[in-house]
């Protein structure tokens, strides 16, 4: 028999801890290969993992609610055969002195005049870490404390990651009343009219699905369409993949899948994954425009604004036409303005063709 550690995987991008949601074995339990061994929770979804060894449970490294670290031990087994794995002994958290849990350097902190036995710990299992010590050291404050869920801190990471990118946003009205036609007749939301759309204006304009890479520009030869989704958890990006290769019917029936899967906590790896480019529908809450930030991975996102009769000038004309702010975010290492400009003028141009538009696959 080996001791082997089974260490938290890196579940999806971005991803630096994940939360203990359910242990589905218990210790001193006998478990085979691929057995359900915990529910996690990831900035994506709750994901069950499996054990990666047939043995026993020796230990369970956390309780249920607290998150662990990526690369931090989750489970330790004893099996038959095999070299016995060590375990990472920087991910261990330093003991401390006194009743409250907390690490050695805070306790420290404490010290310059705060009564660290009356601190209320915020950290996992009631842990008290610098932040707590220096609110208490501050005073009270008239504020209502909202902890950070594995989802939120994921999206604050992948925010700082892509605000080192040099991002420019273009924008352009657009005319939907061929756009609104062909969706009504499809049954349909303007979304994966956009989205077939993108995907054609993507064969003449390859840069707008691309990506920055240290030594060249990465082209993508499929249309993988990450779609903003809000839900409770927060902001979750799903890819609706080989979009190029679907119908205007088929990315709405899938677009439609993966905003139930997100809001239910419920995506697959493989829905979250690998986005080429990425589409915003910010006006499905009523915004007219905004400056989206790129998705990682990719070069372009685009934001649609809410459809609404604005007026414009048809024809030489003033009339009344339902229409949109289109608002185009693009990795400025990838495309120069003019790229960006023309890319989105011949989406523009599509989106008010009703010629060229009923010539998209449905």
């Amino acid at each position: 028999m080996a001791e082997r550690v089974f260490a938290m995987p890196d579940l999806g991008e971005g991803l630096e801890e994940g939360r203990i949601v359910r242990w589905l074995a218990a210790e001193g339990a006998t478990v085979e290969l691929n057995q359900p061994l915990v529910e996690v929770e990831t900035a994506k979804a709750v994901v069950e993992i499996p054990s990666p060894f047939a043995g026993v449970i020796n230990v369970l490294h956390g309780s249920e609610g607290e998150d662990v670290p990526v690369g931090s031990p989750l489970v330790t087994f004893e099996v038959t055969g095999g070299a016995v794995a060590s375990m990472n002994l920087d991910a261990v958290s330093e003991p401390s002195s006194g009743s409250v849990p907390t690490t050695p350097p805070v306790r420290r902190l404490a010290e310059l005049g705060v009564d660290i036995e009356s601190v209320r710990g915020t950290g996992p299992s009631g842990r008290v870490s610098e932040e707590d010590v220096r609110s208490a050291a501050a005073g009270p404050l008239d504020v209502t404390r909202i902890e950070l869920t594995p989802a939120r801190r994921a999206i604050a990471a992948n925010l700082e990651r892509q605000a080192t990118i040099p991002q420019v946003t273009t924008f352009r009205t657009v005319d939907c009343s061929a756009l609104e036609t062909l969706r009504e007749e499809l049954g349909v939301s303007p979304l994966p009219v956009v989205v077939a759309a993108l995907c054609r204006v993507a064969k003449d304009h390859p840069l707008i699905n691309a990506r920055w890479s240290s030594d060249a520009i990465l082209a993508s030869n499929a249309v993988n369409a990450g779609l903003a989704i809000d839900t409770e958890r927060g902001l979750v990006v799903a890819v609706v993949r080989d979009a190029h290769t679907l119908g205007i019917v088929q990315i709405s029936a899938e677009s439609r899948r993966l905003a139930e899967a997100a809001r239910a906590g419920s995506l697959a790896q493989n829905d979250i994954a690998r986005a080429t480019i990425a589409v915003s529908n910010t006006g499905s809450y009523g915004s007219e425009a905004g400056t989206p930030i790129l998705s990682p991975g990719t070069s372009v996102t685009l934001a649609i604004g809410v459809i609404a009769e604005r007026v414009l000038v048809v024809e030489g004309q003033v009339a009344a036409r339902p229409a949109a702010t289109l608002s185009l975010t693009f990795d400025h290492r990838v495309l120069d303005g003019g790229a960006a400009g023309r890319a989105l003028t011949d989406l523009v141009d599509l989106l008010q063709s009703d010629d060229r538009l009923r010539h998209l696959p449905r």
